[in-house]
Formats: structure tokens, sequence, C-alpha cells
């Protein structure tokens, strides 16, 4: 297999043939998205089923080698809460590679928007559906004491680590917009105010990046990717991130309906209390989160040159505009910094991203409803 530049190379295939037992394979990439890992499908006439190799590098690497890596402490405990997820086969530790379960290349991003072209993006809900039920036995799993995800939390530094990057990754260099001293100090407070009141339900497990493209339809059952980063969290955290994912085109009532169905099955399966605190919390959380997206967005696209991300910003701050989260506890970032960025909407052909996509958002131009 030749090197392309920017891609890992997977280990030699007897190696990875030795570690399946087997005489005979093949490997082939597989594209990704905003990853540091590559991944490649392996095939042999002696196998039954097709795996995946995940190559790893630098921290994760190292790791590995040390059987510190965190994606695998993650996967058994999915696997033991009866959440679908792949597996380890093997472990390639001096190779810094995992041979893994295949869950195939259909995610749940795919299937929507292929329903949308139909005009019948709404047979997608049984999906999400699934996908609901998921995020509630997210926040069922116990927290038992050394579980990786335990060690580490969205506590209130975390969440004012990820609001600043917003700033720097994406208001500054893309937005080009800088703050002023009275807007730097109303943006300080608030940070400061949001990231205190969410970090105070980060009791529970998160998977951190629940959104369209971490879910793979399998067999027509949802199966959860990416997961190595689960944390402490609160838990409306991945029930915004699946129901209010900019990369696919629901329509707010749609996004509600969801919003709901999530709360009820938080409610029956977990308890009445966790439901009510994730009632009262997903506005906020959901400005913090696709604010930190929206940093994100930037990041990838010009630290990590992994593609055009700035087209989900207009998606994304359409769904804070259209949820309502004004709010006077934080009154800078859900009123005028939204305004802010509705104004200075990147134009993509700056970016080398051919024409113009310097979107009309709905009521862009005036103040955010009130919640």
């Amino acid at each position: 297999m030749s090197q392309v530049p920017g891609r890992l190379s997977p280990p030699p295939p007897q190696a990875v043939a030795d570690a399946l037992g087997v005489d005979h394979l093949t490997i082939e990439w597989l594209a990704g998205d905003g990853s540091d890992r590559c991944y490649f499908r392996v095939r042999s006439p002696e196998l039954a089923r097709s795996f995946v190799l995940m190559q790893l590098s630098g921290n994760d690497a190292e790791n590995l080698k040390k059987g510190r890596y965190d994606w695998v402490a993650v996967s058994n405990i999915l696997k033991l809460n009866g959440i679908s997820a792949p597996a380890s086969a093997a472990i390639l530790a001096d190779h810094a590679a995992l041979i893994i379960d295949d869950y195939g290349d259909l995610m749940l991003e795919t299937v929507v928007l292929e329903l949308a072209k139909k005009g019948i993006v709404n047979s997608s809900l049984p999906l999400y559906f699934d996908s609901l039920r998921t995020v509630a036995r997210f926040i069922s799993i116990s927290a038992n004491p050394g579980d990786i995800w335990t060690t580490r939390s969205f506590d209130r530094e975390r969440f004012e680590w990820e609001l600043n990057f917003f700033v720097s990754k994406y208001l500054g260099p893309i937005a080009h917009y800088s703050l002023s001293p009275q807007e730097a100090q109303d943006f300080s407070n608030d940070v400061k105010a949001i990231s205190s009141y969410l970090s105070e339900s980060s009791k529970y497990f998160v998977h951190r990046d629940f959104h369209s493209r971490n879910i793979m339809i399998h067999e027509q059952q949802v199966a959860v990717i990416d997961f190595q980063d689960a944390r402490l969290g609160p838990p409306s955290y991945d029930l915004v991130s699946l129901v209010f994912d900019s990369y696919v085109p629901l329509s707010p009532d749609t996004r509600i309906k969801l919003l709901n169905e999530g709360l009820d099955l938080i409610k029956s399966s977990v308890s009445d209390a966790v439901a009510e605190r994730a009632r009262q919390e997903w506005k906020p959380m959901l400005l913090q989160r696709q604010l930190k997206a929206i940093g994100s967005f930037g990041y990838l696209t010009i630290d990590k040159n992994k593609g055009d991300y700035i087209k989900n910003v207009a998606p994304a701050l359409q769904t804070l505009l259209d949820a309502g989260v004004q709010d006077a506890r934080w009154p800078f970032l859900s009123g005028k910094l939204l305004q802010i960025l509705a104004k200075t909407l990147p134009d993509r052909t700056s970016l080398g991203y051919g024409a113009s996509n310097k979107l009309e958002l709905a009521r862009a131009s005036s103040s955010p409803r009130q919640s």
C-alpha cells in the first residue's frame, strides 16, 4: 500500500494476518472525518466477516503500548451496559493499531441527507428514537471507581476553556471580530456564569460527541463509535448534541419533538429528577455546545486542514436562534454574541471553498427570541 501525504500507514499485512490467525488478507483505506486516527478495512477469504483496523499516532499510540488506551476501556463499559459499539478483536501495540469490529460505512447523517433529498426526512425518526434510547442508557451507566470516564469531567474549567477556544479558533480568525474591552468583560462574566451552572450537574456518563457522524446504522440498528473521550457531564449534553446536530437538516419542530421524546425517555428509564434537570438546562447546554462546535469548525478547517467545516457554522447558529436560547443569566452570550455571529458569517470563497455561502438566517438581524 503506497503512502499518501497526511495519512498514517497501517502495520505490515503479515502482522495483521498473524493477529487474526489467517494467511491472506487485504487492507483498504477508509475515508475519515476530523480525527487524527486513520482507519482501514481488513478482509480475508478465511474470515466470516470484515474488521476495521484503527491506526493511532502520538499520545494515543503511546497509551496503547502502555495498555491504557481509553477506547478499549470505554468500549468494554458500553458493551457491559447493552450499548451497541465496536469491540477490539486484537491489539497490535508495537504497531500502534487496534483491530475492531466492522460496523460498516452507513452513518446516520448519510441516511438523513438521502431522505431529505426525497423530501421524507422524517422517515429517519425511528433511528433517532433508537439513538435517544442510547442517550438514556448513557445516563444510566453507573460511575464505578476507577472507570476511566469518571476521572475527567466537564467541570467549570473545561466549559470555560471551550468557550475561550471558540473565540481563539473562530471569532477572531474566521469571523474577524475583536471584542471591545466592554464586550470582552461581558463575555468573561457570562462564560463564568454559564460554566458554573452547567458543571453543577456533571455527574453522568456523556459520549461527548454524540451526533449523526458518530452513529452507524448496522443491520438496521444504531451503533456508537468515537467514544474514547467519554467523561462526566450534564444529563442534557448528549441529548442536545444529537437533537441539534448541525450536520443534518431537521426542522425546528422535529428537533423539539425529538428533544421532548428524549426527556421522556430519561424520565422513564433514569428518574424524574434527572429528566427535570435536563429539561431546565438544555438551552444553556445547547448554547455552550454550539459555540464550542463553531470553534471546532474553525479549528478543523484552518488548523487541521480537514476540509470545509465552516459550512456548518450557519446551521449551528440557526439552531440557537430557532431554540430561543436568550437568557438573562448570560445576556451577552445568548444575545449580542449571536447577533455578532449572524452579521459576520464568513464568505467561504476567501477560504478557498468555491461559491460564497453567506446564508440568510431567519431573524438574523433581530434580537433572538425570549426563552
